[in-house]
Order: C-alpha cells, then structure tokens, then sequence
C-alpha cells in the first residue's frame, strides 16, 4: 500500500497536473454524449418506416457510424495528447519534486514519440495476441465437435485459462510505458523491463490496480445521478476516471523508479 500511499499523495500535492486530463476527457465525454444524445432524438423523430425497410435502415447506419467513429477518433486523439503528457509531468515531479502546467509543453514534446512507438507496440503485440487466441478457440470448437462432452469442458478450462493469461499477462506488462519515460528505453527493452520487475511485484501491482478501480466505480456508481444535469453533470462525473487515471500513472511511475534503484517522491 505504500506506493498507492505516495501516489494520492503526490497527486493531492499536485492536484493542478491532472488538469490536462481532465479537461480532455471532460471535452470527449460532453462531445460523445451531445452525439448520442442527438443520435437517440434524430432515432426517436425518425419515421417508423426507416425501421421497417432495408432502405431504411441503410439511410440510418452513416448516422449511426459517425456518432461512434467519430467519438472514437477523437477519445483517441485526446489520448495521444494527455498521456505523454501526464507521465511527462509526473515523471518530472517525481524526479525533481518540481513539475507546473508550464511544462505541458515539453512534457507532451519529450514523450509524444515514445507513445506514438509504445501504441504501435501494443497494437502489434495484442494482434498477435489476439490471432493466437483466435487459433486456440478455433482449436476448441473443433474438440467440441469430436469429443462432444469432453470437449465442452475443455473449452470451459481453455477460456478459464485465457482469462488468467490475460490478467496475467497485462499485468506483467504494465511498466511498459513508464519504462520508455523514465530510461527512453526502446520499446522491446521497455516491455522487457517491465515484465522483468512486475514478476517481483505482481500482487501488488495486480492488488493495486484492482483496488482503486473498484473504489473508482462505486464512486461513478454513487455519484451516477449527476449524469442527469446537462454539461455540468458530465464535466464532474469525468473527474473520477481523470484521477483515477492520473494516480495509477504516478503509481506506476513510483514502482518502477524504486525497483530501478531511484529515490521516490
């Protein structure tokens, strides 16, 4: 708990760098909810008839399709701004015991690479993930078919056995990024680096993570209503997910800089 312990406190300390975040996730939600919200008006005015013919239907799927793509693509470009940019900031912080929004500048230039190459990593690296998924499934289906019985309780042990593969997995790989911010290592050295140290800590690491995402929940839970109130209400609820994601980034940031033998904050 130490480390969650340093990272709400550096966060509390330093309350003003989970601005950037914030207010970019606040921008995509109001955006993606204004694009539901007139979706489901423009559905809701639309004569019966488009949901009785082809054509019809066909008239409402470019409507449909960039309200989502569109949200999308611009959650994704919020990201590539405010992720370089908060574990910039808080690397700075925790390295210096000094960061300001002054520095959003040269911490979103110092790590905008680094990320566009890490998101490039994780594309390739959940392809191939992914595909090899895809085969063992395939391989299932096919046992199902010959062993009947025997193969269905195979296939349940098989997906039970994904499953922990992947909390494993994404676990072990979670210092990935923050070892390309802290040391610039390249993206192979990062993700090895991070496997190497969260196999000493993955309980902690995987307890953590846990943790502050169940108590993040029960806070959007608790505080659902306020989705009610128009703009207001998405501003405030798009906190929650902004701290929750500035102090994980810290979190990270703190594992990795003590098991690399630096003093933390």
């Amino acid at each position: 708990m130490k480390y969650l312990s340093k990272a709400i406190d550096f966060t509390i300390k330093n309350w003003m760098l989970i601005i950037p975040v914030f207010a970019l996730m606040a921008i995509v939600n109001l955006i993606q909810s204004g694009a539901v919200t007139g979706l489901i008006s423009l559905i809701t005015l639309a004569n019966i008839d488009n949901f009785t013919s082809v054509e019809g239907l066909l008239s409402m799927i470019p409507v449909a399709f960039g309200a989502i793509v569109g949200g999308s693509i611009l959650a994704l470009v919020a990201r590539f701004i405010y992720e370089p940019t908060t574990y910039g900031l808080a690397s700075k912080g925790l390295e210096t015991g000094s960061a300001s929004l002054n520095e959003i500048g040269s911490a979103l230039q110092g790590n905008f690479v680094k990320f566009v190459i890490y998101i490039i990593g994780t594309l390739v690296l959940n392809l191939v993930v992914g595909l090899a998924t895809f085969l063992v499934m395939l391989l299932m289906v096919l046992l199902v078919g010959l062993l009947k019985g025997l193969g269905i309780v195979l296939m349940v042990i098989a997906m039970i056995g994904l499953a922990i593969f992947y909390v494993v997995f994404y676990t072990l790989i979670s210092l990935w990024f923050p070892a390309m911010v802290v040391d610039g290592l390249s993206v192979f050295d990062a993700l090895k680096k991070s496997i190497d140290i969260v196999k000493y800590c993955f309980w902690t690491v995987f307890g953590i993570t846990l943790l502050v995402s169940i108590a993040c929940s029960i806070v959007s839970y608790i505080l659902s209503f306020l989705g009610g109130i128009p703009v207001l209400g998405t501003i405030i609820l798009s906190a929650i997910p902004a701290i929750q994601y500035f102090v994980m980034a810290v979190f990270s940031l703190l594992v990795y800089r003590e098991k690399t033998g630096r003093v933390t904050a």
